[in-house]
């Protein structure tokens, strides 16, 4: 298996460099993801992303999380 790879990210379809012999120095690594968001992102999601879409998909997230608890308060 190469320790490099250069990928295109399926969402906005950018090359980037893909760390996967050595995936704790992999760019995704740098972006902080819980275990929901992990999921939301890999039901929409089959291949690595660039760092860049994981931050906007994880900020895409927590805003649709925050909007549906906002929905929850103010609904009777």
């Amino acid at each position: 298996m190469p320790l490099h790879e250069e990928r295109i990210c399926p969402r906005c379809r950018q090359e980037f460099e893909c760390k996967t012999g050595s995936i704790l120095l992999c760019q995704c690594q740098t972006v902080a993801l819980d275990e929901t968001q992990l999921a939301w992102i890999a039901e929409r999601y089959d291949d690595c992303l660039c760092s860049r879409c994981l931050r906007e998909l994880r900020s895409l997230f927590n805003h649709r999380q925050h909007d549906a608890r906002l929905r929850r308060l103010r609904s009777p």
